[in-house]
């Protein structure tokens, strides 16, 4: 997709036990408050500027309308759409995802403007009002992350540098050691 290398450490060892019970603390939501991004990646060893960084991920992939919805309809329980949203955005995405009983496999790109490159566009996307999760449209409106949006929206450059060492200091987090865990033989599954 045009993105950056970056190494990635061998000969870590995996948990043996993967539970869903256990992800929901340990991931961003899609309507996350900057305040809680922001805990949540201090939480692991990660900064402002990973958590602006590593949220560019998002200028490739597609979400599901489940996780935004409520933006374009009841933002809020105001019964309102967010009112950060672009407005032809917002037609647009009411005329592909209902308020209910709609396709639960619709999906939107989550960089409405090049969802199959990546790139520096996601960024451009948020000063635009165009973010597509409550999530990235807050680093935008929150004057701690403004500024560092707008910075890696103009430079393509710093932004894979800065990309790539968030995904360097992520590859560390929670490293097991001794005997703990283990070294896979098939990423895709225990041994």
């Amino acid at each position: 997709a045009g993105g950056p290398n970056y190494p990635v450490m061998k000969g870590r060892r995996d948990g043996t036990i993967s539970l869903a019970s256990r992800v929901r603390n340990n991931m961003p939501r899609p309507n996350s408050t900057v305040d809680e991004l922001l805990r949540l990646f201090s939480s692991k060893g990660l900064n402002k500027s990973d958590l602006v960084a590593l949220s560019g991920a998002h200028t490739i992939g597609f979400v599901h309308c489940d996780q935004f919805v409520n933006r374009l309809y009841d933002f809020h329980h105001t019964k309102q759409p967010d009112p950060s949203m672009e407005p032809r955005l917002l037609k647009a995405l009411r005329m592909t995802c209902p308020p209910a009983g709609g396709n639960t496999d619709v999906v939107a790109p989550c960089d409405v403007m090049t969802p199959f490159t990546f790139d520096h566009m996601y960024y451009g996307n948020l000063e635009a009002k165009m973010g597509i999760l409550a999530t990235d449209q807050a680093l935008f409106l929150d004057p701690r992350t403004k500024e560092l949006v707008q910075m890696l929206g103009k430079d393509k450059v710093r932004f894979f540098q800065a990309f790539s060492q968030g995904m360097e200091k992520m590859g560390v987090i929670g490293i097991k050691v001794g005997k703990l865990g283990e070294i896979r033989k098939n990423c895709s599954r225990h041994n």
